[in-house]
């Protein structure tokens, strides 16, 4: 669930950070002690656009190896500097709120969970979602319950993953529905 002004706060802040040419990438989260817990999100964390660790030598390497379309489009993709992520968990930490859920934004794709979001999803958060920004103007969420193990994530240089920015669809990632959340958050 997702109150209609985190939606527009969450929109907004996506509209001006693409166009900057720049993909987006954060965390939902929740309060733990909300019946709802963990599908009622009542903030958000957006990591630095610029801080995107993605094209750093041996990360870029790896996202290359996911195909000629990450070959193609050099903000395909984001890695969060650890620094960051550190500092964002011991403010939630500090906020007693949990993350339950990553979003980021699709450039050119539909909101579709891919094979690369599936290789990448964190399996700490049970749901993900997916923003489209194809056509800036209708922004498109989809949200995705993700069950995965740790020896399900990441992706390596190795890797020859033609085609993983299309659907996934293993059993593991099932669409959930969006919804507005009118209690005040």
């Amino acid at each position: 669930m997702l109150s209609p002004a985190l939606t527009d706060r969450v929109l907004q802040r996506i509209g001006v950070v693409h166009a900057a040419g720049l993909k987006s990438f954060g965390l939902l989260v929740a309060d733990p002690g909300d019946p709802s817990f963990p599908y009622r999100a009542v903030d958000v964390v957006f990591f630095d656009p610029t801080r995107n660790r993605r094209n750093e030598p041996g990360i870029q390497a790896a996202f290359h190896a996911q195909g000629s379309y990450f070959r193609t489009y050099e903000d395909a993709g984001f890695v969060a500097d650890p620094a960051e992520v550190l500092a964002v968990d011991r403010e939630l930490d500090a906020r007693g709120l949990e993350a339950v859920a990553l979003f980021h934004t699709h450039r050119r794709q539909p909101a579709n969970f891919s094979h690369i979001d599936y290789r990448l999803h964190n399996p700490a958060y049970p749901w993900h979602l997916i923003i489209s920004m194809r056509d800036a103007r209708r922004p498109m969420l989809r949200a995705f319950g993700v069950r995965k193990t740790l020896d399900d994530f990441g992706i390596g240089s190795g890797d020859a993953n033609e085609g993983s920015e299309w659907d996934y669809t293993g059993p593991e990632v099932t669409p959930l529905a969006i919804v507005s959340d009118t209690r005040a958050a």
